[in-house]
């Protein structure tokens, strides 16, 4: 088999192949059988008509193309290896010479990731996370969030005017075993201060990690976004019927089309395509691994909760997760 590979575009190569004669002739016996097997002819059943009796039906194309695509199917993944191409999708197929006594001829088309530098990731990580936020609850906030809880054993006057508890004892042990109204009032500000430290973490990740793939310059292709735009509208989806409204009702509500919302979320689409991107390079720039175990144990968790979900799927899910998970430690750890 014989290639030859062209740069079309950042984010294009086309892999021109000739498969030889011998070679091409190879896929007949399979091509004849499985033609075969998709067409009736009065007198022979299925799988059993002649070849003869099919070129002179239906043509010598029919037979050739179906060696073709046998071919084609042997041929994606030797080019694949030959020229270290890493498709991020399918390529365009286009037969470009199929006759009987001759070599096949094929372009191949592959979407691939542009070449992406990136930017001092470790510079840029190392000023977001050394600033300061403070992540202690004020009194205020600590009220707050009690008079909420004490909202749930409100009572109404003659006036139908809601009438909030004073916080006793007896209503802090409804939340727990507390002794005394102080200690459940410091488990409360435990709780906000945890929520309020989260919130700065996560805060400073995505901080870091827009900046670092804002400077990521590079134009992405196109169908990088169409798969972040997919995940986006499953989960859309998702979360439409656990509000227990279907998907196309909202949009009748909305008066939107599916294709109108893909619109309006491209632009954010290629945001997390970047941050992604930089997350997995940066993974490997350092060598970050997740351990087999680890993984195995995420992945038994996540099955058993979720019984209809296919493993394979949910294995390159949580391995990706895990991994920005380690990304982000490292990240972290450059204050």
């Amino acid at each position: 088999m014989k290639t030859t590979l062209k740069n079309l575009s950042e984010s294009e190569v086309e892999v021109l192949c000739e498969i030889p004669v011998e070679t091409f002739e190879k896929e007949r016996a399979l091509a004849v059988k499985r033609v075969s097997e998709g067409v009736s002819l009065p007198g022979f059943r299925k799988g059993h008509v002649p070849e003869q009796m099919i070129v002179q039906k239906f043509g010598e194309a029919f037979i050739l193309e179906e060696m073709a695509n046998l071919a084609i199917d042997k041929a994606y993944p030797e080019i694949l290896k030959e020229h270290k191409i890493h498709a991020i999708g399918m390529p365009e197929v286009q037969v470009k010479k199929l006759a009987k006594g001759n070599p096949l001829e094929v372009s191949f088309v592959f979407p691939v990731l542009p070449e992406i530098t990136l930017p001092d990731y470790k510079k840029i990580a190392s000023e977001i996370m050394k600033t300061e936020e403070s992540t202690k609850a004020t009194d205020d906030e600590v009220a707050q969030s009690i008079k909420e809880l004490l909202k749930q054993f409100a009572t109404k006057d003659a006036e139908e005017k809601e009438m909030i508890p004073e916080l006793t004892l007896d209503i802090a042990q409804k939340f727990g075993p507390f002794t005394t109204i102080e200690e459940f009032q410091t488990k409360i500000r435990e709780s906000l201060d945890q929520d309020k430290e989260n919130r700065a973490r996560s805060k400073k990740r995505m901080q870091t990690m827009e900046k670092i793939a804002d400077e990521i310059k590079v134009k992405l292709p196109q169908i990088l976004i169409n798969g972040e735009l997919d995940r986006m509208m499953h989960q859309f989806r998702q979360d439409i019927t656990q509000m227990g409204m279907k998907f196309e009702d909202y949009l009748l509500t909305t008066k939107k089309t599916e294709e109108e919302l893909r619109k309006e979320w491209n632009a954010d689409a290629e945001k997390r395509s970047r941050v992604q991107i930089a997350l997995g390079k940066i993974s490997v720039s350092e060598k970050l691994v997740v351990p087999k175990e680890d993984l195995e144990k995420e992945v038994d968790f996540f099955v058993k909760q979720y019984k209809d979900v296919d493993r394979g799927r949910a294995t390159l899910h949580l391995e990706m997760m895990l991994m920005n998970e380690k990304v982000f430690q490292f990240l972290e750890s450059q204050k």
